[in-house]
């Protein structure tokens, strides 16, 4: 088993980003975590602004003489220091994949985020960030109004299951913004192998920026603490 300096390293590790995230709160979307971000299929999530750039822009950008943004998976990491600016995905209205038959409606009219989370939970609720308005000069890059799809099956295959429809205010009392989830049959919800974020619209800027996006819930299995407190006697 693990040594008990082991698990004073992983313990630290994990409350390093505990603090960092501001929430206590575990999340499933957390790429430490192990979730992914799903680039393929009819649910696939949109590229990002600098994906569309042209193709100038695209080679000052790999060589870092320009910047647009950062990839989805800066939406699924803390921001440190807190509040840092930029640190968000980038993206354009109308990149993605559409909402058809094909894709079930489960994507969002402005943009989509598909996320195999880090294991299997029974979701309770999903919480947005955005900079502070007081410290960004775009606060209309926020996201407002958004869906939350899940599904029992990875890559976001299967029958989608309707979490929600939401709206992140910009001039809330707070940028971390809590969002209860329900089952539309009004039953408790299975264990979810994937979420798609569906993004409708945003604030009124000609791009948006996602700074951070967390699923929260209960473990369908949970975590065996025998080994823990085995290794720690050691």
């Amino acid at each position: 088993g693990l040594s008990a300096q082991a698990v004073k390293e992983i313990i630290s590790h994990r409350l390093g980003l505990d603090i960092a995230d501001g929430d206590g709160m575990l999340d499933f979307a957390s790429i430490r975590s192990g979730a992914t971000v799903v680039f393929a299929g009819p649910r696939r999530t949109s590229p990002s602004l600098k994906d569309n750039l042209p193709l100038l822009n695209r080679l000052l950008a790999s060589a870092k003489l320009r910047f647009y943004g950062h990839p989805p998976e800066a939406a699924l990491n803390p921001t440190f220091p807190p509040n840092a600016l930029g640190q968000c995905w980038a993206f354009e209205a109308g990149k993605g994949p559409s909402p058809d038959d094909e894709s079930g409606n489960a994507v969002g009219r402005y943009a989509t985020l598909t996320i195999n989370l880090s294991e299997p939970v029974e979701i309770k609720s999903v919480t947005m960030e955005h900079a502070p308005r007081d410290l960004t000069p775009t606060p209309e890059t926020a996201i407002r109004d958004f869906r939350v799809i899940g599904y029992e099956e990875s890559d976001a295959k299967g029958t989608p299951i309707p979490l929600g429809s939401f709206r992140y205010e910009i001039d809330g009392p707070r940028t971390l913004q809590e969002f209860e989830v329900e089952s539309e049959e009004g039953d408790g919800l299975p264990p979810l192998k994937s979420v798609t974020l569906a993004i409708d619209s945003n604030w009124g800027a000609d791009y948006s920026c996602l700074y951070r996006f967390r699923v929260h819930g209960d473990r369908s299995v949970p975590l065996p603490t025998s080994s823990v407190h085995s290794s720690c006697e050691e």
